[in-house]
């Protein structure tokens, strides 16, 4: 699915009142939502939906409590440029992996019970 370069490109603007920039982060939020799925297949990545998203809604709780609001105006310019980069397929799959790796080394994968794994143990 082929995008151009400025289908998703946001002019950086400076918001001096609170109510617009959470308007503004609630929908950069709902694009990063929205276009999970598509992350997941263009990125080819191991990781279902589901947990795209938590850790999506993690990096928007880790500064939620952020309260200068020039800082908040430069995590949400920061934040646009990755959406941008991600959407256009100008990161390589390792840059959107990194995000994942913590859940790889929690997660022990138990090995499926199919029939050879059964006959081999005996109990088929």
């Amino acid at each position: 699915m082929p995008t151009t370069a400025t289908a998703f490109a946001v002019t950086t603007r400076v918001s001096k009142n609170p109510a617009e920039l959470r308007l503004r982060v609630l929908h950069l939020y709902r694009q990063f939502m929205r276009h999970s799925p598509q992350f997941v297949e263009m990125y080819d990545l191991a990781v279902p939906v589901g947990l795209v998203r938590t850790v999506l809604r993690q990096q928007f709780e880790r500064n939620r409590f952020v309260e200068d609001i020039n800082v908040r105006n430069h995590l949400l310019a920061k934040g646009n440029m990755e959406f941008q980069e991600m959407v256009n397929f100008w990161k390589q799959t390792p840059h959107v992996a990194k995000y994942f790796d913590n859940y790889h080394a929690t997660q022990i994968e138990k090995p499926a019970e199919d029939f050879v794994r059964k006959f081999i143990k005996g109990t088929a």
